[in-house]
This record gives structure tokens, sequence and C-alpha cells, in this order.
């Protein structure tokens, strides 16, 4: 009996040291990361505006459009994203006038993006500004397209504009956004511990460095320059025209902060591999396709598309309406530091501690109920005596723990 109770309390306390304490690193107080990503991306694309041309070479000079970092990248700055154009449908010089404008014949007529049919003005009155696919019903019947006229700007975006733009070799493709870098600043801070690092800091942080490196992860993985290919390989996405390219995808970069430097008690900070070597701080950097057309091939609203307009003010208002697939890059990050702490290691073990209590409570359940002879035990752990109660002639039996 007292060799079980030994091994319980043994256990118990193997628990709080090596599971509780040691594994688990109760002795540490921890801190959650507080981080900022900013990044920058270079390189030009160039389009044709003539839908017609077979490929870039073809164009006419004076229908080739070159895009740059300000044309590309939409909007100008977002909070712990990035998107870069990929492909694009625009449809140039709208502008609202009185009359309204046709709607597109080859729309569908069902839907939350319908057009109305008719043959007669009536049947247009009836819808006077319901929601179109491109503006509110005029009333006026179009008997060309035999569909109810819109206000709204036009000419209206065409059907036939967007499914060509899902045709591998249109025009407005930019098949060199493989080829653009994205550079990626970050900082983290831990308040609690006031440590804050920053990834351009780690290795070779010249200047003359970090304009010429590119990321690798054998050679090169302090370098915060990353080629798009590079992300979207790492990412699931081996063919970027097909399944990237003309629909767009969302891509993760999810940065996580887990190093914990013991031996001069400070936090450490991972930088793109997993390090044994106490004076290294790294941090371990991955890249996942949460929306693209390889990992998510429906029909309705593939991969990541949105649209945006260009104004020209003047006496007539006018813009240039753009319907843009591209690359989001959403960065998530996460980490949690830890150091040597009196606090928590005294809260851990004191906590542990009351767990002793249940080897008591063990080791006589087994002994007063399980094991042979447990009547015997029994009888010795408590003792019966009689109380005479008041107003009662009869004995009320107590046990009594002799232990």
């Amino acid at each position: 009996v007292g060799l079980l109770f030994r091994l319980l309390q043994l256990l118990i306390l193997g628990y709080i040291v090596g599971y509780a304490i040691i594994w688990q690193k109760g002795y540490q107080a921890t801190d959650q990361a507080v981080s900022t990503v900013y990044t920058k991306v270079k390189g030009v694309g160039v389009t044709c505006n003539n839908l017609s041309a077979t490929s870039i070479n073809e164009c006419p000079a004076n229908d080739i459009r070159v895009w740059d970092t300000a044309d590309y990248i939409v909007p100008p700055h977002e909070s712990n994203a990035a998107f870069i154009i990929t492909n694009s449908v625009q449809t140039s010089g709208q502008y609202q006038r009185p009359e309204g404008w046709p709607e597109d014949p080859d729309a569908s007529t069902s839907g939350s993006q319908r057009t109305y049919p008719c043959s007669l003005n009536k049947t247009c009155e009836e819808l006077r500004f319901q929601p179109s696919r491109n503006g509110a019903v005029s009333g006026v019947c179009d008997t060309e397209t035999q569909r109810c006229m819109v206000f709204g700007w036009g000419p209206v975006e065409l059907v036939k504009d967007d499914d060509q733009s899902q045709i591998l070799g249109y025009p407005r493709q930019m098949p060199e956004v493989k080829n653009f870098t994205l550079f990626i600043k970050n900082t983290i801070f831990f308040p609690n511990f006031g440590n804050r690092f920053g990834n351009t800091g780690l290795g070779n942080s010249s200047s003359a460095y970090l304009k010429t490196c590119l990321w690798d992860p054998d050679i090169n993985r302090h370098c915060p320059v990353f080629r798009i290919s590079d992300i979207l390989f790492k990412a699931g996405i081996n063919n970027f025209e097909n399944e990237a390219m003309m629909a767009g995808a969302v891509i993760t970069v999810r940065i996580r902060f887990t190093r914990i430097d013991e031996q001069n008690n400070t936090v450490g900070y991972f930088y793109m591999c997993a390090c044994t070597e106490a004076s290294e701080i790294f941090a371990d950097v991955g890249f996942g396709a949460i929306v693209s057309h390889q990992f998510i091939p429906i029909q309705l609203s593939n991969g990541y598309n949105f649209r945006f307009a260009r104004y020209s003010i003047g006496s007539n208002p006018t813009r240039d309406l753009y319907k843009v697939y591209g690359l989001r890059f959403v960065f998530i990050v996460s980490g949690t530091a830890g150091r040597f702490d009196f606090v928590p290691l005294l809260v851990t073990f004191g906590s542990g501690l009351g767990l002793l209590g249940l080897a008591t409570v063990i080791a006589d359940l087994l002994v007063t109920k399980c094991i042979k002879n447990s009547e015997f035990y029994f009888e010795r752990k408590y003792e019966i005596i009689d109380e005479e109660p008041q107003n009662t002639s009869e004995s009320v039996p107590l046990l009594r723990n002799q232990s």
C-alpha cells in the first residue's frame, strides 16, 4: 500500500516537473506579438488595348499600354495586404446621358445581375428605376437589343469582353507579373518585454545587398525580397498563366514568431528557418493559396476580382471602368515570446502540488475497495462508534477516520 502511494506521488511530481514546467515551459512569462507589414512591388507589365491582336508583338504602337507600380497596385496601400493586377477588362469613355443606354444583349435575364427583356415600352415603363445589370431601368425599350434601356454610365460593360479575358492570350493579360519582386518589411514588437525586431536587420543588412538579393530558402534565407513565381510555387500554384493570371488568386503569407533564447534570457525572432543555435534569430514564413481556380474550381466569382473607375472631370465627366483580376497577398503574423520568470514558475509548481492530494484519494480508494482484504484495511482506517442522540433512544453509528 505504501509503495502504491509513493508511486502515485512520483507520477504526479513527474507530470508537474516534466510536462507542466519543462515541456510546457511553465517557468516562462509570455507575450503576444504586435506586428506591422510594409510591402513594395517592382516590375513592369505590357498589354495591348487592341483586342484583335493575337500577341503583344503584333500590337500596334499606339495601342501598347505599359503598366508600372502606380498602375497595377490597387489600392496603393493596404493594411497587411497587397494586390497586383494580372488581367483586366476596360470599358473606356463612359458618361451619363438623359436618354439612357442600351443594356448588354448577352447578359442574363435572371438573377441579381439580370437585364429585362422587352418588345414594347410598356414593359419597361412598369419597371422604371428597377436595378438592372448596368444601371437603373429608364422605362424605354431598345428594339435592337430587345432589352430595357438603363440610366447610368455607358457604353455599358459587356459580358463578352469579360468572357474573352478568361481565354489565355487575351491582350490585356500580364504574364510578366510572375517575374515581379515583392519586398516585405516586417517589424514585430513584444510590448510587455520591450523587444522590437525587423527582418531587414538580419544577416547582411547593407543597402547594396538588399537592393540586389532575391530570397532563396537555402542561399538567401535572410533576404526580404521575393520573386512572385517563387511565392506562387511555395503556395502550390505551379502554372501561373492557367491557375492565377486569368482569374486571380488570394495568397496568404504566414509569418510565425516562436523563438525563445534561454541562454541570454531574451526574446528571439525567427525569419524563414527553424534554428537550433541560441545566437540565431529567424522567422518561419509559409505561403498558401486560399482562393484560386486550382483549389476552388467553381464558375461563380472564380479567383479574385473587383471593379474600380478612374474619372476625368470636365463639363461632361467621364470615366474608364476597370474590372481587374489579380493576386491578393494577405499577411498573417502571429507569435508568442517567452522568458524566465519566477512568478509563473511558482504558480505552475504551486498549482501542481495541489494534484498530490489525488494520490491520497486514489490510494484510499484502491486499498478500501479494490484489493484483496479490503475489509481489513477499511476496519483499520475507519472506527465505527455509537453516539447517543438527543430526545431518542436510538444510537447512530458514526465512522471515524483513524488514519
